[in-house]
C-alpha cells in the first residue's frame, strides 16, 4: 500500500471523505463497485448508467461507508447516486416492515371486534381503541358515503354496538392511505424531484425507477382488511335484522354495495397482476360474500352500479352465478398454491350461504391461523431476499440459504443449498432492529 507522498495526484487523484481517511479514486471506485452501475471508459471514468434501478440492488454491503471507520460518504458527489440508492433500499425495507407490523396489529384487533359482535358484548363504554402509532391523518379518500352508510346501520340498531368496530374501520382506512404508491420511498423521491424541477424551471430528466421496486403488498393487505371489516359489520347487521330487529327500525334498509364490489374487483386484478395469490383468494371470497349479502337482503341491497360498469341487471340467478364463479376461482388457486390452504373454511362457508344454507362465520382461531404464518415474514433477524416475482422475505439464523422452499406468495422456488441461493432469488442487505414506527420517511 502506497503512502500519500508516493502518490502522483496528477495521475491518480485521491478522494477525502469527511472522516479524514482517504483512498485513490481507482481504489475507492473498486470499493464502491462503480463498474456494477456505470459503463466505464478505458481510463476508469464512468460514462453512463449501465442499468436501471432494481429492488434491493446493493445486496452485499448496504449503504456504502468508509472502509476504515464506517464514516459517511454522502457528501462525495462522485458516489452520490450509489449512496442515495442504498438509502432508498433501506427506507423501502423499513416501509415494508412497518406496514406489515401495522397490518398485523389491525388484523388482530379486527378478530377481537368480531368476537365481541358474536358474543353480543360490542359497543359498551370503555371498549373504544386508540389508533396505533403512525395512524394519523384525515379521513381516507372515498370513505364519506360508506361511513355514512355504516352510521345509518348503527342508528337503526339503536345502541353503541358498532362504535368501536367503525372506529377501527376508519383507522384501517387511514392505514390503507398511508401505504399507497404515493407514500412509498421511491415515489416520494420522484415527486420531490418533479416538484424541484418545476420550481426551478429546470429541464432535467425526471426521476425514474423500475416499477418492480414498488411494493404493493401492504396496500393490498390494507384494502383486504378494510373490506373484511366492513363485510363483518354487514353480516352482523343481517343477523340482527333476521332476529326481529328490522321490525323495530324506523326506516327501510337500503344498502349500496357498488363501491365494495369495485374494491373487490380491483383487489383481485391487482393481486393477480403482482402474483399475490393469498390476496387474490381473499378478493374472490369477498366478492362471493357480497353476492351472498345481496341475496340475503334482497331488493334492499344493490351491488352493480349502472354508472361504473357494463353489468346493469342484478337478479338472484346472476348473483348466484357470479358468486359461484368466484368460489371456483378461489378453489382453483387453493389447489395450486398450498399457502392459501388456510382460506378453505371461509370458502366452504360462503359456498354454503350461496347454496341456501346458513352462513357460519369463521372462528377466531381459524382467523388467527391465517395471520400467524405472516408474523415471521419480515422478522428482521437475517438477510433480505426477493423471489423471482419480486416478493420480499427474510432468512433468519445466519441469514444465508440452507434449504429450498417455496415463496408463500406465488410458489416460486426460494432459499438454496449451502449458502447458495436458487436462480431468480435476489439477495438484499442485512437489516436488524427495524424502526417500529415511522410517521414519515426522512430521506
Amino acid at each position: 500500500m502506497k503512502e500519500y507522498h508516493e502518490i502522483n495526484l496528477d495521475e491518480e487523484p485521491c478522494i477525502f471523505p469527511d472522516c479524514g481517511h482517504f483512498l485513490t479514486t481507482s481504489s475507492m471506485d473498486g470499493q464502491m463497485g462503480m463498474s456494477a452501475y456505470y459503463d466505464m471508459d478505458e481510463e476508469g471514468h464512468p460514462t453512463r448508467l449501465s442499468k436501471t434501478s432494481e429492488p434491493f440492488s446493493l445486496d452485499k454491503s448496504g449503504i456504502p461507508v468508509c472502509a476504515t471507520c464506517r464514516g459517511s460518504l454522502r457528501n462525495i458527489a462522485r458516489y452520490g447516486r450509489i449512496v442515495r440508492r442504498a438509502i432508498l433500499d433501506e427506507s423501502t425495507k423499513k416501509f415494508l416492515a412497518w406496514s406489515h407490523e401495522q397490518y398485523l396489529s389491525l388484523a388482530d384487533r379486527l378478530i377481537k371486534e368480531e368476537e365481541k359482535l358474536a358474543q353480543g358484548t360490542a359497543g359498551h363504554a370503555g371498549q373504544h381503541n386508540t389508533a396505533p402509532s403512525g395512524l394519523k391523518g384525515g379521513q381516507f379518500i372515498g370513505s364519506a358515503q360508506r361511513l355514512k352508510q355504516l352510521r345509518e346501520l348503527q342508528r337503526m340498531v339503536g345502541n353503541e354496538r358498532y362504535d368501536s368496530i367503525i372506529e377501527l374501520w376508519r383507522q384501517i382506512g387511514r392505514h390503507a392511505k398511508n401505504v399507497r404508491l404515493e407514500e412509498q420511498p421511491f415515489q416520494r423521491v420522484a415527486d420531490l424531484v418533479q416538484f424541484a424541477n418545476r420550481e426551478n424551471k429546470a429541464s432535467r430528466e425526471e426521476f425514474r425507477y423500475d416499477e418492480s421496486v414498488v411494493q404493493v403488498k401492504g396496500s393490498l393487505l390494507a384494502d383486504a382488511l378494510l373490506l373484511k371489516c366492513e363485510i363483518a359489520i354487514l353480516f352482523d347487521f343481517h343477523r340482527w335484522m333476521t332476529r326481529g330487529g328490522l321490525a323495530q327500525a324506523e326506516t327501510e334498509v337500503k344498502l349500496d354495495l357498488s363501491a365494495h364490489w369495485s374494491d373487490c374487483v380491483r383487489l383481485v386484478e391487482q393481486s393477480r397482476l403482482r402474483k399475490y395469490v393469498r390476496e387474490e383468494v381473499q378478493g374472490h371470497i369477498f366478492a362471493a360474500q357480497l353476492c351472498g349479502l345481496c341475496l340475503s337482503f334482497g331488493e334492499s341491497a344493490s351491488m352493480w352500479s349502472a354508472n361504473k360498469g357494463a353489468k346493469k341487471e342484478q337478479t338472484p340467478d346472476s348473483l348466484r352465478e357470479e358468486a359461484l364463479s368466484h368460489i371456483q376461482q378461489a378453489r382453483t388457486l387453493l389447489s395450486q398454491y398450498p399457502s392459501t390452504a388456510s382460506f378453505q373454511g371461509e370458502i366452504d362457508n360462503v359456498e354454503m350461504l350461496i347454496n341456501g344454507g346458513i352462513y357460519r362465520r369463521v372462528t377466531a382461531e381459524e382467523m388467527r391461523a391465517v395471520y400467524s404464518a405472516m408474523t415471521s415474514e419480515f422478522s428482521g433477524t437475517g438477510h433480505w431476499y426477493t423471489c423471482e416475482n419480486n416478493h420480499p422475505f427474510t432468512i433468519g439464523e445466519c441469514g444465508m440459504p440452507m434449504q429450498e422452499a417455496r415463496c408463500p406468495e406465488c410458489g416460486a422456488r426460494i432459499g438454496g443449498q449451502n449458502h447458495q441461493a436458487v436462480a431468480g432469488t435476489r439477495h438484499a442487505t442485512e437489516i436488524e432492529n427495524l424502526a417500529r414506527g415511522m410517521n414519515g420517511l426522512g430521506l
